[in-house]
């Protein structure tokens, strides 16, 4: 088994309940604002989330447009008036506290560390809101650097978020790193545009035509792989 040195791991819904921490964020921040805040208004904001995102990967929109354009999107579905600029701002620090730990990734970020691993955090997203959240939830002390795509200037799955993330690490060679995380479409398709090992969390048992090192149901299964 190759000897890896270097761990890339994502941070939302692989470390981090981002669903749940959103669900949250979303939900103070709507009715804070007198805006539909049910489940099914959540569930709408998250769908309406999610396509501005699709969008933005494949080139439709510019990430700036994301963040109150969401809001926009869905104060118009429930045809109602609001301060979408003042919304985008109130969820932006509203999520920056929100932090749900995922099942059994602090006992594999206390395994990790005792092996020696250099642990470096992956993830897409706002850096001020990253940060935060990941200090507060008490898992920043595990890792060597944590790399936010709006820092690197670059986001999973290019190319080039990767190559920033070995540019600013000890480790050179490829084949000792392996990307671990939940998203096929920027953890799994980044490593392997990167030409680095893959370890999909995938706890839903969701399908994939990708072609993928490793993959694991629970956290706990990484002891058994390193």
């Amino acid at each position: 088994m190759v000897k890896y040195t270097s761990l890339f791991l994502d941070i939302d819904n692989t470390l981090l309940d981002f669903t749940k921490a959103e669900e949250v964020a979303v939900g103070t921040v709507l009715k804070n604002h007198g805006l539909p805040h049910n489940e099914a208004a959540i569930a709408k904001y998250s769908a309406i989330n999610q396509t501005y995102w699709e969008r933005f990967e494949k080139g439709e929109i510019e990430k700036n447009e994301i963040y109150e354009g969401r809001f926009r999107t869905f104060a118009e579905f429930f045809n109602q008036k609001a301060d979408t600029a003042a919304i985008s701002e109130d969820y932006k620090n509203e999520l920056s506290v929100q932090y749900f730990k995922i099942d059994g990734a602090i006992d594999i970020l206390e395994y990790l560390t005792a092996k020696g691993y250099r642990l470096y955090a992956t993830t897409n997203g706002l850096a001020s809101t990253q940060y935060r959240r990941i200090k507060n939830s008490g898992i920043e002390k595990y890792f060597d650097d944590i790399f936010v795509s709006e820092s690197a200037g670059h986001q999973k799955p290019e190319k080039e978020y990767f190559d920033y993330v070995i540019d600013n690490i000890p480790e050179k060679d490829r084949s000792k790193m392996l990307v671990v995380g939940d998203s096929l479409s920027s953890d799994i398709l980044g490593g392997i545009n990167s030409n680095i090992d893959t370890c999909w969390f995938n706890p839903n048992h969701k399908k994939t035509e990708y072609k993928i090192t490793y993959e694991i149901k629970k956290l706990s299964e990484l002891e058994n792989l390193l």
